[in-house]
């Protein structure tokens, strides 16, 4: 099992998800970051995004759990 998800790999429907796969699939995309900005010193666009997708779907949840 990868501990990062790469710009190329596939990415799920975040929506068909649990919310304790959202957060592991976030902890993914943290890491292939933090790996890109080490490695390449910028962060792929795709993973830019993905970050902000994951983060939104997280904010949502937590905002129809309150």
């Amino acid at each position: 099992m990868n501990s990062r998800i790469a710009p190329h790999e596939a990415f799920p429907d975040l929506g068909s998800l649990p919310t304790e796969q959202v957060e592991v699939l976030n902890s993914k995309v943290h890491r292939e970051l933090d790996f890109e900005y080490a490695t390449d010193g910028e962060a792929h666009a795709e993973t830019e995004f993905r970050v902000e997708e994951v983060n939104e779907e997280l904010d949502t949840r937590d905002m129809l759990e309150s």
